[in-house]
């Protein structure tokens, strides 16, 4: 309820007693005036109440630069000029309101850089106006929502940084990446380059949530509990035919929808790496462009290509917790891989090494911190001349796998040429763990050695015989003996002591005298020695 100062004047109506039933006189025209005087003034009142207790939704722009960092580099041969308004971590609640006076809005050639990430923000409003190029970062700003039309009035927005918030799939709606408007009903689309949205609670995206950045390169969804892409997701994800890079990383994916990468006919690098996935998802398979794939962390255990991927160069299946087998055949829908990272794979026993008559034009393997004991070498109707591979792996990691150095390893080394182009160190750990008189042996050393003509470890030639006291016979016996003396020593030890508390309660105890002490401080027998 409005104070009496707020509420319009109303006249009284009621009939005056013994006026004949006549109204009251019509007011006056000064008190209309007056009236209308009061009017006005209480809504003016009324407008500056409301104005003292509204909360603030911007910042006050003509103090950032004494609360923020505001930075101004001029354009040079080594630097792009630049206007940097850095309010990171600086006690912020609301959107700025505008830029400092300073900085220069209106150059599209020139740059802003503004960063408010570290405030508890909560909600993010629209931006302040400017023509310039503008890189925007909020993170770890506990944002919840974000309004409508955030980029309506800054049409040149470059990259954006939005991760490690609470943002969902219902607050990112087509709204928010909406340009300026051309006419009632249409707005130009947002020239972003790079979006990351990483490390929210997003489940799902609305179908139309990138209508309006269809020129996006580089989006991260990294660590967001997508689960599918699926649904209006997947139809989210297809509309960004411009797509370069895409990190859906740590995402707990554990299906994609064929249709998801459909028409990204630019998609260079896909980052999958930290999911659920059981198998290489069939929705690779249509990236034409695919350059760089990782798909470490993923709980696959048969590593198989079932398409051509005619142009991947770099594939990542490292640290797979369960994968024991490697499609060697495969490889050859993925003939032009020129890197392959297979490290920490413990699971992985024996690595073929058939894969390079496949992949010849790979130039980097890294086969570290797995659990390998053999290679095996390109056999049969695959095999090529060992000149064939002289000049292939340039980089070949083979540390920290206990290997068993025979006739076979040292063949295969020779083959991929191992020795010419192995560069180690004392600490490298790149040895041999067994045959014992091979142990802690580096593998180049193996060049330098027959291992053919060593006799294998077996029944048929023992390379190494364990000496008596340590052959399980021997120390079966040792540990009967000692457990027969311990058993023994207890059942004599139990058998005496109740023979004593036997005597003694017969009293037949053995007892003895006390002891006396005798002072010898005043013995004669004590002297010193007088020259």
């Amino acid at each position: 309820m409005l104070p009496d100062l707020f509420r319009r004047k109303r006249r009284n109506r009621t009939l005056l007693p013994g006026a004949g039933n006549r109204w009251p006189k019509r007011p006056s025209m000064g008190e209309r005036e007056r009236d209308k005087i009061n009017a006005a003034s209480a809504i003016i009142i009324l407008l500056a109440s409301f104005g003292a207790v509204a909360p603030e939704l911007y910042e006050n722009a003509a103090t950032l630069c004494d609360r923020c960092a505001c930075v101004i580099a001029n354009r040079t041969k080594a630097v792009h000029g630049y206007d940097l308004l850095d309010c990171s971590r600086k006690g912020l609640t609301h959107m700025i309101g505008g830029w400092p006076a300073r900085f220069d809005t209106a150059e599209p050639e020139r740059e802003i850089v503004l960063s408010l990430s570290g405030n508890n923000l909560t909600r993010l409003e629209q931006l302040p106006a400017t023509n310039t190029t503008l890189v925007f970062s909020c993170r770890h700003c506990n944002l919840a929502s974000v309004a409508g039309g955030l980029f309506l009035d800054t049409a040149n927005v470059l990259r954006v940084d939005l991760s490690h918030n609470r943002l969902t799939g219902d607050a990112l709606t087509a709204a928010v990446f909406r340009g300026q408007y051309v006419g009632e009903d249409s707005a130009l689309l947002l020239q972003l380059d790079e979006l990351d949205l990483g490390a929210n609670a997003i489940a799902h995206l609305q179908e139309d949530a990138f209508e309006h950045i269809v020129s996006l390169r580089e989006l991260s969804l990294a660590r967001n509990p997508l689960g599918r892409l699926a649904g209006g997701t997947a139809r989210a994800l297809a509309q960004l035919v411009n797509l370069e890079h895409l990190d859906l990383s740590y995402a707990e994916l554990t299906e994609l929808d064929e249709s998801v990468f459909g028409g990204m006919r630019s998609l260079h690098e896909l980052d999958l790496r930290g999911n659920r996935l059981g198998a290489v998802p069939e929705a690779l398979y249509p990236l034409a462009a695919l350059h760089t794939l990782n798909l470490a962390e993923n709980p696959i255990e048969v590593l198989s290509f079932a398409q051509p991927l005619n142009y991947l160069f770099e594939l990542n299946v490292s640290s797979m917790p369960v994968l024991h087998t490697v499609e060697v055949d495969s490889f050859a829908h993925v003939r032009m891989l020129r890197t392959l990272l297979a490290r920490n794979n413990t699971p992985l026993e024996v690595f073929d090494m058939t894969i390079l008559h496949h992949l010849t034009d790979l130039r980097e393997l890294d086969l570290s911190q797995s659990k390998l004991k053999h290679l095996h070498p390109p056999t049969g109707s695959v095999a090529l001349a060992p000149a064939a591979y002289l000049n292939v792996l340039e980089i070949l990691l083979l540390h920290e796998n206990p290997w068993h150095c025979d006739c076979a390893l040292q063949k295969v080394l020779r083959y991929i040429h191992f020795f010419s182009h192995s560069d180690y160190e004392e600490e490298d750990d790149t040895r041999c763990e067994t045959p014992h008189l091979l142990a802690a042996m580096h593998l180049v050393d193996l060049y330098y050695i027959d291992v053919c003509d060593q006799p294998e470890e077996g029944p048929a030639g023992p390379m190494y015989e364990k000496p008596p006291f340590l052959r399980p016979g021997a120390i079966f016996l040792s540990l009967l003996s000692v457990g027969i003396v311990v058993g023994l020593g207890i059942v004599i030890g139990l058998v005496i002591v109740c023979l004593k508390r036997r005597l003694a309660a017969q009293g037949l105890g053995f007892t003895s005298a006390p002891v006396r002490y005798t002072s010898v401080r005043e013995s004669t027998t004590s002297t010193v020695f007088q020259p």
